[in-house]
């Protein structure tokens, strides 16, 4: 019986997962290679407390220029995409990222961190648009939400794996996640480049010549009022998205008496949700429809702090954690998909680098904002302005989306 049910399990599990374009595979397998690698930045903040015994302000500007290079690369590298071979470029930027963050193990003075922290922010944030357009772009509507799911799959399971491998490296010296997580960028640069040469998988066909169109500005994204304005509904509601970096631990801490442990075992929840349900649901968006999606999304994400304010102890905490992350499991094959098809025929890689530095650029603003926030009103107050934040987001993007999404 067991050797029956087996093959198909196997079959169940594999066929979602068929009839995607190579490049999708390729794209999907260098981004876990990139990912699994030790995760240095989230070590960085201990090694500059550590090795230089820096006061938390100094850090936080040191960061800041990791964070800014990351927002300026996300555009950059979507705007080099329209007009260089995408292939290569994701490559290059993996390769560069790689040496950046290897660089990190030097002992350097500290004067040198600051351009060396930029230069990798523009790196990693330049690789994201063009790994999405690759994953994305050589498959048909109906199939780039499961591909996206793929791809969030991969990179969620690369940063478990980080996680583990990072934090028994960095009781060896932080100098070896940077190390591990340097070689493991160039190790996908390596897979990316052998394997499209390998394979001979060519770039998909592009609507008009993009490189004329980056000239004469036709098909920008920056005359596009419609997108702009859906973009600003992005920035506001990822602010929201981030306070479960930030406040949230503060406010089960303080409020709750949880201690440490339980926000990692909110975050534990967050990664298994999204390995396990991530491609399922990213298959039921094109049946539900992305308008509905994606405003279900911006509620799911709005909405779910409340629950903190409906009682007191880790059901709550647990509760809220699930309603965010269905959020985040709905917005992410949804709002890649309505970018992409807003960005046929025009520049998509700038259409991509806004989308990517919207989500990266975040980081420039929601932590400060949060933080503000919630030592001037308190937590529960925090939690009703998320709330307030989704409905307003809801009501800015409703027109876009009716402009932006064909009517079915």
């Amino acid at each position: 019986m067991l050797s029956s049910l087996a093959p198909t399990l196997g079959r169940r599990v594999l066929t979602p997962f068929r009839g995607l374009p190579p490049s999708v595979y390729i794209q999907v397998l260098a981004t876990l290679m990139n990912t699994m690698g030790g995760i240095a930045k989230l070590f960085l903040p201990l090694f500059f407390l550590e090795r230089y015994q820096l006061p938390y302000t100094s850090i936080g500007l040191l960061m800041s220029c990791y964070g800014l290079g990351c927002f300026a690369g996300a555009y950059a590298g979507g705007a080099l995409s329209d007009r260089l071979d995408a292939r290569k470029l994701a490559a290059a930027l993996l390769l560069a990222g790689g040496l950046c963050t290897l660089c990190l193990a030097l002992p350097l003075p500290l004067w040198a961190y600051v351009p060396l922290l930029l230069l990798t922010g523009l790196a990693d944030g330049g690789f994201r648009p063009g790994n999405m357009r690759l994953v994305l772009e050589p498959c048909s509507p109906e199939l780039r939400p499961t591909a996206q799911g793929l791809y969030r799959v991969a990179f969620n399971l690369g940063t478990s794996l980080a996680g583990i491998s990072g934090g028994l490296l960095a009781h060896y010296g932080y100098h070896w996640v940077f190390i591990a997580q340097g070689l493991c960028s160039m190790l996908a640069c390596g897979w990316m480049a052998w394997a499209y040469r390998h394979y001979g998988i060519a770039l998909p066909p592009r609507h008009g010549h993009p490189a004329t169109a980056a000239a004469d500005g036709a098909g920008s994204p920056w005359r596009d009022a419609a997108f702009l304005q859906f973009m600003l509904g992005l920035l506001l509601i990822v602010a929201v998205f981030d306070q479960m970096y930030g406040t949230l631990g503060l406010f089960l801490r303080q409020h709750y008496g949880l201690g440490p442990q339980w926000l990692g075992y909110l975050f534990t929840l967050n990664g298994l949700m999204v390995v396990g349900l991530q491609v399922w649901i990213a298959q039921q968006v094109g049946r539900w429809g992305l308008r509905r999606c994606s405003q279900l999304a911006v509620l799911c994400m709005g909405g779910s702090f409340l629950l903190l304010n409906a009682g007191h102890g880790p059901l709550w905490a647990l509760l809220a954690m699930a309603v965010l992350t269905i959020g985040e499991l709905l917005m992410s094959p949804t709002w890649s998909s309505i970018v992409m098809l807003r960005s046929e025929g025009r520049q998509r890689g700038r259409y991509l680098g806004i989308y990517s530095a919207a989500w990266s650029g975040r980081a420039l603003y929601a932590p400060a904002l949060g933080t503000w926030a919630y030592g001037q009103f308190g937590g529960a107050t925090l939690w009703w302005l998320c709330a307030a934040i989704g409905i307003v987001t809801v009501l800015l993007q409703a027109g876009p989306l009716r402009r932006m999404l064909p009517a079915r």
